[in-house]
């Protein structure tokens, strides 16, 4: 190895040197006083501590306000507004009416997350820094990448679910399927002995922790918003089991007497009642959407459900949204909903059917059997008799089972619109 000139040492000290020095500058030092906090913050939530949950916050500049963002790995979810007035950042996310508010404090942010919940008002501490956390040293060549099959344990209630992880280095994203959906855009580590991942979307509040035990098995607990934490275990599954640990999204729900027409009728935004049985509607397919638009799942199914509408509604398709909301406030509720369809460029009705209190007596779902939750889509046949119901929805966290997804319900469409079955008023 060759030896360098003693000259050399200054500047060898030197480039050692910059690079904290400009870390030291751009990462850890406060904003200027009055300054906005523009640049990229990694943050936390804080529901308790030593389980927070991590994701970045990208502030920038904007004509003479802001923009700003929240990440989870890859998935960016802009914020609908932001602002700062000198000492204070405001960031709202006016579709889920939550908002994140954060005054400086030395080098760092820190204030509260609020959302409007079904219980009244959900608050999160809220902390973000400069300073990027430290990646995990590394312990043996251990991956998590494939399906895992999940028991979580909540007393004597077990959930199963199917976690789909992708690692890279010690960097893990991925997520956890259930029967009415995913678990968002989840991200963290695994170092080859603990597994930590989280997601903060603006509603979901998530963290799992977990230990590789020597059989090869997780376990570890789960942490939602201020919740006690629950257990869970998981196993690796190859694909066979993987396809089959879940059941499958056409098979949960079931009409419970599928020779009878679906008919429900609700106001839609401007008030005017809509039914299934209006004469717009007579001897087409339909598809009947179950939502919420504090629902990320239905957020994530109503661009697709948009371009599905786009595609065959000019081949007699026509599809209806039913939402279901947190508060008995009409008038929020309809406000929700229209940000909602300005969000999507949504052009089918989406009609307010309702709280998610009421839900399970509700005469939209009093006929199903075996209904869980959002979303959940009904297939009407031309007589509009519920033919096929699908339960959740796979997200784009879920990987390739958002596409498998997307084609299995495109050619559920598919069939309903080959039946050549018409309905005559006349004779009917």
């Amino acid at each position: 190895m060759a030896t360098p000139r003693p000259g050399a040492y200054a500047l060898i000290v030197l480039l050692i040197a910059l690079p904290l020095l400009l870390s030291k500058s751009l990462f850890s030092s406060p904003p200027a006083p009055g300054a906005a906090p523009v640049g990229l913050w990694h943050a936390e939530l804080i529901p308790s501590v030593g389980h927070e949950v991590f994701f970045d916050l990208k502030v920038v500049a904007k004509g003479s306000g802001l923009s700003a963002s929240l990440l989870n790995g890859a998935s960016e979810i802009p914020f609908t507004s932001a602002s700062w007035d000198g000492a204070k950042l405001t960031l709202e996310l006016a579709h889920y009416d939550a908002t994140v508010v954060a005054e400086p404090k030395g080098p760092e942010l820190e204030g509260r997350y609020t959302r409007v919940i079904a219980a009244g008002l959900a608050e999160v501490p809220f902390r973000a820094s400069r300073r990027a956390p430290a990646a995990p040293v590394p312990r043996g060549g251990a991956s998590l990448d494939g399906s895992w099959g999940v028991e979580m344990r909540d007393g004597k209630t077990i959930e199963k679910l199917t976690g789909v992880f992708r690692q890279k280095g010690t960097a893990v994203t991925g997520t956890f399927l259930s029967t009415t959906g995913d678990y968002g855009a989840l991200h963290g580590t695994f170092d080859g002995e603990r597994l930590v991942l989280s997601v903060f979307d603006g509603v979901h509040v998530y963290r799992f922790d977990a230990e590789l035990l020597p059989d090869g098995r997780l376990a570890g607990e789960y942490r939602s918003r201020m919740n006690p934490p629950v257990s869970w275990r998981g196993t690796r599954l190859d694909a066979a089991a993987a396809a089959t640990f879940l059941p499958g999204s056409f098979d949960i729900v079931k009409p419970k007497d599928p020779s009878q027409p679906y008919v429900v009728s609700f106001p839609d935004v401007e008030g005017r009642i809509v039914s299934t049985a209006d004469a717009r509607f007579a001897g087409k397919p339909m598809l009947i959407a179950f939502m919420g638009t504090w629902c990320p799942n239905c957020a994530d199914e109503a661009p697709f459900l948009r371009d599905l509408e786009e595609k065959y509604g000019p081949r007699g398709l026509e599809i209806v949204s039913l939402s279901f909301e947190y508060t008995d406030d009409v008038e929020r509720n309809r406000r929700q909903v229209k940000r909602f369809i300005e969000r999507f460029g949504t052009r089918y009705p989406i009609l307010l059917a309702g709280t998610t209190r009421g839900a399970p007596t509700s005469p939209a779902i009093l006929p199903l059997e075996g209904w869980e939750g959002y979303p959940t889509t009904l297939f009407l046949d031309r007589r509009h008799r519920i033919v096929k119901i699908h339960s959740g929805f796979d997200g784009p966290a879920t990987g390739e089972r958002f596409a498998k997804t997307k084609k299995e319900i495109e050619g559920a469409v598919e069939k309903l619109l080959s039946d050549p079955e018409v309905v005559d008023e006349a004779h009917d």
